[in-house]
């Protein structure tokens, strides 16, 4: 991982975690990886990976099963609802970057109309 300065390197964990689930890396009760695994992998204090661990638990994306480690959720819901909040996001973060540069709402609409597929028609 590209680690950011500006940001604290648990919440940028939490942040690659949760796209990887929305790209499907993880499945629903899928077994992840202990504490030192995930942290000798990305290079970090486990006492991080600790931290990110307890997040994701407390918000009910992982489950810890006694002496079987740390699982995904089966809570299909909530494993959906990660993909809106994803897509807020990056809309909102488009939104503003398309105002900075001056465009308005109708423009950046227009624009994102020239965009299907993924190319410029």
């Amino acid at each position: 991982m590209n680690w950011r300065n500006d940001i604290p390197i648990f919440m940028q964990v939490i942040e690659q975690f949760k796209h990887d689930i929305i790209l499907g890396k993880y499945q629903p009760d899928c077994k992840i990886k202990s504490v030192r695994e995930f942290a000798l992998e990305l290079g970090i204090n486990p006492n991080t990976v600790v931290k990110v661990y307890d997040i994701l638990t407390k918000e009910g994306l992982i489950e810890v099963k006694s002496t079987n480690g740390y699982f995904l959720t089966k809570n299909i819901e909530k494993l959906n609802s990660l993909k809106s909040n994803f897509a807020e996001k990056y809309c909102k973060e488009f939104i503003t970057n398309m105002q900075n540069i001056g465009y308005d709402f109708n423009e950046t609409l227009g624009y994102l109309g020239e965009w299907k597929n993924g190319t410029r028609n």
